[in-house]
C-alpha cells in the first residue's frame, strides 16, 4: 500500500535506489562523485537511498523488493561532449555500453544484471540508467572530471523528475 505521504506529495509509491557506479579511481569514478552530489543534494528525502557500486551486481546487497525503482548513474564515453547526460531505460543501452563505460570492471556487466533483475522480477516500478560523457582521450586512470555547476544542476532536475514522476 502507497504511503500516505507518497500520495499527497505526487511522489510513485515504493522506494527508489539510487546508485552510482564506479570504482575510487581514475575516469570511471564519476558515478561515484555524482551519487555522492545527489546524496548530499536529496539528504533530506525519506523515499530515495543514494549509495555507490563497485560492480552493478552489488546492487543485490540491498534488501529492493519488485515495488521498488531503480536509477544508476555510470560514466560512458562516446555519446556526445563530456558532461553530456544521457537517460536509458534498460533496452535502451547503447550496444557499445554493455556496462555503459569502456572503463568499466564492473565483473558481470550492466545488461546481464538489469537482465537478472528482470528474470527476479525486482524493480518493476521502473529502471533509468543515467550516462554522463566522459572526456573522449581520457585514460582509465586519469583523474574524473568533475560535473560542472550547470551540469550538476542538470543531474540535480534529471533525479528530481524521476522521483517525483517515475
Amino acid at each position: 500500500m502507497p504511503h500516505v505521504d507518497d500520495m499527497a506529495a505526487g511522489r510513485p509509491a515504493g522506494h527508489a535506489y539510487l546508485f552510482g557506479l564506479g570504482s575510487p579511481h581514475g575516469g570511471d569514478r564519476l558515478g561515484w562523485l555524482a551519487a555522492d552530489g545527489l546524496r548530499e543534494a536529496l539528504a533530506g528525502r525519506d523515499d530515495v537511498s543514494v549509495d555507490c557500486l563497485a560492480q552493478p551486481v552489488d546492487l543485490f546487497l540491498h534488501a529492493v523488493t519488485a515495488s521498488d525503482r531503480l536509477l544508476l548513474v555510470d560514466a560512458m564515453r562516446g555519446q556526445g561532449p563530456p558532461g553530456t547526460l544521457r537517460i536509458f531505460a534498460p533496452g535502451e543501452l547503447p550496444e557499445t555500453a554493455a556496462s555503459l563505460s569502456s572503463l568499466s570492471s564492473h565483473g558481470l556487466d550492466l545488461a546481464g544484471t538489469l537482465a537478472l533483475v528482470e528474470a527476479l522480477g525486482l524493480f518493476r516500478a521502473g529502471i533509468r540508467i543515467i550516462g554522463i560523457e566522459m572526456p573522449a582521450g581520457a585514460a582509465p586512470d586519469a583523474p574524473p572530471s568533475r560535473l560542472d555547476a550547470a551540469q550538476a544542476r542538470r543531474l540535480h532536475a534529471a533525479v528530481l523528475s524521476w522521483l517525483d514522476v517515475g
